[in-house]
C-alpha cells in the first residue's frame, strides 16, 4: 500500500496528563496532543476540552487546572527508533489560545515553558499543516486517514501510542453537523474509532499515488502528499455503544489560531 508514512509519524502523538481540582476533589485527565514546528518554535496542539475544565462537560465547570504535563520520547542517533521517555511539565498551561468561534474544540500553546530543558522530538513541520483551500480542493469522501494517539489500548509495555485508521465520511468542503440547529464548527466526520484518551490526536490524510519522472508523466492529480488535516475530538454513540462515526476539527482552525 502506498501510504507515504513511516513509524516516526506514530511518535508525533504525545500523551497529556492534567490534574484538575475543585476544593478537595481531584481528578486526572488524560488525552493526546502534538507539536507543530514553525520556524523552530514549538506549538503544542490538542483539544480545548483537554485543557479547559468544563468546556464540554458541565460536571467539571468549577474545576481548575493544577498541573499539566506530557510525555516525550527522545530520538536515537539514527533518528528513527525512540529512546528514553521523559515527562515534561508545562508551566504556562494557562496561555493556551482558542479559536474566535468557541465551538471549534482546538487549543494551541505558542511556545512551551517547561520545568526542564528537553529536546522535543517527533514534531510536525508547519508545512504539513493543510489549509482550508487544500482541504477543499484535495480532500474527498472515502479518502483514507490515520491518527496516532493514546486511547486506553495504547502500548503500555513500551508506553507508546498506537495508530488507527479511517475514511472521510462527510464532504470536507462543508462543516459537518449531525444535529439540526447545532452551532457551526469546522468539523469533518470520518468512519473510524475515537475513544477516551485519543482526544487531541493529529489526523493525517494518507498519500495518494506516487511521484513519477521521465518521458511519461501521470495525469494531474495523480499524486497527493501526506498532510495534517485535523485534530481528533470525539465520536457519536448511545446506548448501543460507538456508532463507528467520529469527528475531527479541521487543521485550518490551527492556522486561524496561530496566524
Amino acid at each position: 500500500m502506498l501510504h507515504g508514512m513511516n513509524n516516526t509519524y506514530l511518535y508525533t502523538a504525545k500523551k497529556i496528563i492534567a490534574t484538575w481540582r475543585r476544593g478537595d476533589e481531584i481528578v486526572q485527565i488524560t488525552g493526546t496532543g502534538f507539536i507543530i514546528n514553525k520556524d523552530d518554535n514549538p506549538i503544542f496542539v490538542t483539544n480545548r476540552h483537554v485543557v479547559e475544565p468544563g468546556y464540554s462537560d458541565p460536571n467539571y465547570k468549577d474545576f481548575s487546572i493544577e498541573t499539566m504535563c506530557f510525555e516525550n520520547l527522545g530520538v536515537a542517533e539514527d533518528n528513527s527508533m525512540p529512546r528514553e521517555l521523559v515527562t515534561i511539565n508545562i508551566l504556562n498551561w494557562d496561555e493556551f489560545k482558542f479559536h474566535p468561534n468557541s465551538n471549534n474544540d482546538v487549543a494551541c500553546l505558542i511556545g512551551i515553558d517547561t520545568d526542564k530543558p528537553a529536546e522535543i522530538s517527533f514534531s510536525i513541520p508547519y508545512e504539513l499543516v493543510a489549509s482550508d483551500d487544500w482541504i477543499s480542493q484535495k480532500l474527498s469522501v472515502c479518502d483514507s486517514i490515520a491518527y496516532p494517539g493514546f486511547p486506553v489500548w495504547y502500548d503500555k509495555h513500551n508506553n507508546t501510542p498506537i495508530f488507527r485508521m479511517g475514511t472521510i465520511a462527510s464532504d470536507p468542503r462543508l462543516d459537518y453537523s449531525c444535529r439540526f440547529g447545532e452551532p457551526t464548527a469546522s468539523r469533518i466526520a470520518y468512519e473510524g474509532f475515537s475513544s477516551n484518551g485519543a482526544s487531541g490526536s493529529p489526523v493525517f490524510s494518507i498519500q495518494k499515488g506516487f511521484k513519477a519522472t521521465g518521458a511519461l508523466h501521470p495525469t494531474e492529480g495523480f499524486y497527493r502528499e501526506v498532510k495534517l488535516i485535523g485534530v481528533n475530538a470525539g465520536h457519536f454513540g448511545g446506548e448501543n455503544g460507538h456508532s463507528g462515526i467520529s469527528y475531527m476539527y479541521k487543521s485550518s482552525v490551527i492556522l486561524d489560531i496561530i496566524g
